[in-house]
């Protein structure tokens, strides 16, 4: 699996920032602040989702990372991540692993090397799947074949209680089969009742009938037979034949194409068989396509020759290629449309916020302006006005009616005193209310105009950024321009790579000249040997001399085809000739025919007209003759069967017995209408219903069998329950006795542990259950590698994390590494260094470094299958 590229659209201090990667091993540098641990979060939660807190956007509600990763099956896959509601799918788990197992093994945090240890628990399954089947352990296994015995007795009483519900739905099914089979019985009785009526009433509608036509035959002939129609029997036979003969006449077609003397002629025109080969022969075009292929390659090779030529080194001319940014101009335009936007903004907020200031201080003034209103004066007044109220009221009542009016205006007045003493409290309420909103207004206005500083303030930082990439192009073109090289990516990496290119076109120009060596062998072979012509214009010659002979071979095979042709034509002729003669002999008889009846014609059409009008009025003739016969013939058939007199008495009898069918049937009115074929099925239904009767199976015995089978099969279930329970854990005991993947991991450290270690180790061992190492000198002395030095600790974990990444995951999984040497001295960060590259060949491998040493060594060893990123810092 390979990750394409990753855009950072809100996280972090990130925003709408692409980050491309290269397949083998992509190196992002840069200082402290410029979001290398926010790219590296950012490429993990959009694989697997799941980021810290801390990593959520500096400004906005949005959460959101996506990425382009394609896999070793050709499929790309598209990951779309928003973080505050994730339903996007683990893109960790087509490699076979999980996230938790991909952060512990191939996703390398800062300064957290170590931590695989804490996952080592969760890392056990991946492992146990990953590892090979060891020996059995004796004591567990004879534990397991003792603890499966009740199983048996388990299955036992689930086929009892199977049989049981078995024999509880047959007797259910038994029960509603002998209802549904008597209701048929009835509605097959009924439907044999009704069926009888009706094939009776058929049988007295047809006695009926045959009594009133032979009483309509006597009255119409007697005793005396017709006289019927004696005439040109000879004449009507001559007739026939004649038509007969005409319609079985063939008609002579007409034949098309060539005829036998052209094709005769044709076949004796057409050449022998040629001599010599028809085809390309299968030698010679193998050795023909691997010439052309080795041409085409060549020349296509010499196109891509690098140019123009330059003495500039090859690490010069890769430096070159990666400091060229074309787009740095574009985003520098970019940027500072930005800021001037930002600016614009800015503007306008600081103006929105000095106005709503000023007018929160006008409505705080307001509110100082009015009087505050005395709530005790006010409630005084009012007191007096109810208490002078109720004396003269009581004044009224012992009739001192003119003190009790006097008592009455001083309340009234005492009472408008109150009322009027609040007028102002509405209005310093309203001025306070509206004092406070715009105060909260001037508050918004203020935090819109900081954000808008901040935003300023980032649009200015991404500019500097932007006009820091354009002057390193820049400097970069110039020094291209000062080598005399074009400024393009493409060509200074292929300038860098002359020498190889050089090489490569020697072999395949040597290439070239050993198969048209063997081109000529072959052609030389056939005939074709000559040095002066090319070998193209050799084998063109030769492809023709094919080609002719092939167009010879073709038309000699054409013989056989051209002889059945002949054969078919003259027989066909031979068959039109037969069908003239015959159609004419049938004409000379259709027209002897014609004169016989007295009629007259010459052509075809018009002798059948005149034999068609003849036989029309010979038909009606015939028609009414042969309707006498058959009438006196049917007169013969009803006596022969008894004269009227019995068949009347017959049919009085049968009356009677259609009154008694009707009564039987009169029994099932109350049915239903039913499907008239039950009828036949009625004997054998009422027998079937008698006979279930007689064996019909209990329903409440079933029931009682399957409540007894019930309790008896939980009973066996509880027992059988503590028994899995403890093979379960037998069982996962096993598998953790059986793990062998320890020694693939050690393995494979012992192979990468000299390079990072500068040869200090040689040895490695791995505890499978905990993932802890223990490494060994040449001095033959184990090391726990958790108690070495921290450098080399993480060193050692690095390679185990690798290591186990390349074992759990089904295809080359990438590795996301953070500051891995950033303990390390120059010497092991350059062997971890180069033993990262060598990694990368065949997986993809993203380390983040702030280190100088590291990007020394990227601009001195990457390859073409590698990149280079340096990260500017992110404005605050």
């Amino acid at each position: 699996m390979k990750i394409e590229s990753v855009t950072a659209h809100a996280f972090g201090p990130l925003h709408d920032r692409t980050l491309p990667l290269a397949p083998g091993l992509t190196v992002v540098s840069g200082v402290n602040e410029s979001a290398k641990s926010s790219w590296h979060a950012a490429i993990r939660a959009a694989l697997c989702g799941q980021p810290s807190s801390r990593h959520r956007p500096w400004q906005g509600e949005s959460w959101r990372v996506a990425a382009m990763v394609s896999l070793e099956s050709g499929e790309v896959v598209a990951v779309d991540r928003d973080l505050n509601d994730d339903s996007a799918p683990d893109v960790s788990q087509r490699l076979g692993l999980d996230r938790t197992s991909f952060t512990a093994t191939a996703c390398v945090d800062q300064a957290s090397l170590l931590s695989v240890l804490e996952a080592a628990d969760g890392l056990q399954d991946h492992l146990r799947r990953a590892a090979a089947t060891a020996g059995t352990d004796g004591t567990v296994e004879e534990a397991l074949r003792r603890l499966t015995a009740p199983v048996d007795a388990l299955r036992e009483a689930e086929n009892r209680l199977c049989e049981a519900e078995t024999d509880l739905t047959m007797a259910r099914r038994e029960h509603a089969r002998y209802l549904e089979l008597s209701e048929q019985a009835r509605s097959a009785a009924a439907a044999s009742a009704r069926l009888a009526v009706q094939e009776h009433s058929a049988t007295l509608d047809a006695l009926s009938a045959r009594v009133a036509r032979l009483t309509a035959l006597q009255d119409r002939f007697g005793d005396s037979p017709p006289s019927g129609l004696a005439a040109q029997e000879e004449l009507t036979q001559v007739v026939n034949r004649a038509l007969a003969a005409w319609r079985a006449a063939p008609t002579p077609r007409v034949l098309t194409g060539p005829s036998a003397a052209a094709l005769e002629a044709e076949l004796r025109a057409l050449p022998g068989f040629p001599a010599g080969e028809t085809a390309v022969d299968d030698e010679l075009r193998v050795v023909a396509t691997a010439y052309e292929t080795a041409s085409a390659v060549a020349l296509a090779h010499q196109e891509r020759m690098p140019s123009p030529p330059t003495s500039a080194q090859p690490s010069v001319l890769c430096g070159l290629a990666t400091r060229l940014d074309p787009t740095s101009g574009a985003r520098l335009t970019t940027a500072s449309i930005e800021v001037d936007g930002a600016r614009q903004v800015q503007d306008e907020a600081a103006a929105t916020a000095a106005r709503t200031q000023v007018e929160a201080d006008v409505a705080a003034a307001r509110v100082q302006e009015i009087a505050m209103p005395n709530p005790f004066l006010r409630n005084a007044l009012l007191a007096l006005s109810c208490l002078t109220s109720l004396v003269g009221v009581l004044l009224f009542m012992v009739d001192q009616r003119l003190a009790a009016m006097g008592v009455l205006v001083a309340a009234l007045v005492a009472g408008t005193g109150g009322a009027l003493s609040r007028d102002n409290g509405p209005q310093r309420e309203a001025a306070v209310a509206f004092a406070a909103e715009q105060a909260a207004a001037a508050t918004r206005a203020r935090g819109r105009l900081f954000a808008a500083d901040r935003a300023l303030a980032e649009a200015e930082g991404q500019r500097a950024v932007a006009a820091e990439a354009v002057r390193i192009h820049d400097q970069a073109v110039a020094e291209c321009a000062s080598l005399g090289v074009p400024a393009d990516r493409e060509t200074l990496w292929r300038l860098a790579n002359r020498a190889a290119w050089e090489a490569e076109h020697a072999d395949l120009v040597c290439e070239v000249a050993r198969t048209e060596k063997a081109v000529r062998v072959e052609l030389a072979a056939r005939g074709k040997a000559d040095a002066t012509t090319s070998v193209p214009e050799l084998l063109v010659d030769y492809e023709t001399d094919c080609k002719v002979r092939a167009r010879q071979a073709s038309l000699a095979a054409q013989r056989p085809y051209l002889a059945q042709a002949l054969a078919d034509r003259r027989q066909a002729e031979a068959a039109v000739t037969e069908a003239a003669v015959a159609r004419t002999r049938a004409l000379a008889l259709l027209r002897h025919a014609v004169t016989a009846i007295g009629r007259t014609g010459e052509r075809p059409e018009d002798l059948l007209r005149a034999i068609a009008e003849w036989q029309r009025g010979w038909d009606n003739l015939l028609r009414e003759a042969e309707e006498e016969r058959n009438a006196w013939a049917e007169l013969q058939a009803l006596r022969a069967d008894g004269t009227l007199d019995d068949l009347e008495t017959t049919l009085s009898a049968a009356q009677t017995h259609h009154a008694s069918l009707l009564e039987t049937a009169s029994r099932f009115a109350a049915c239903d209408p039913v499907d008239p074929s039950l009828a036949a099925s009625a004997q054998a239904l009422a027998a079937t219903v008698a006979e279930m009767a007689r064996s019909l199976p209990s329903v409440p015995d079933a029931e009682e069998a399957v409540q007894t089978a019930t309790a008896a099969l939980a009973e066996v279930t509880a027992e059988v329950e503590a028994i899995d329970l403890a093979t379960r854990y037998l069982t996962a005991a096993r598998e953790k006795v059986h793990s062998t993947v320890a020694p693939a991991l050690e393995s494979t450290l012992r192979t990468w542990l000299p390079l990072v270690t500068d040869g200090r180790y040689v040895d490695a061992a791995v505890d499978p259950q905990s993932l802890t190492v223990r490494v060994r000198a040449s001095s033959y002395v184990w090391h726990h590698a958790s108690h070495l030095s921290l450098g080399t600790a993480e060193q050692i974990y690095l390679l185990l994390r690798v290591a186990l990444a390349q074992h759990l995951a089904t295809e080359a999984c990438p590795l996301l590494l953070d500051d891995v040497t950033v303990q390390a001295d120059d010497v092991r960060t350059r062997a971890v260094l180069d033993l990262l590259l060598r990694l990368s060949e065949d997986r993809q491998i993203v380390l983040f470094a702030q280190e100088t040493a590291v990007v020394e060594w990227a601009r001195e060893r990457l390859g073409e299958r590698d990149v280079l990123h340096q990260l500017a810092p992110v404005a605050a």
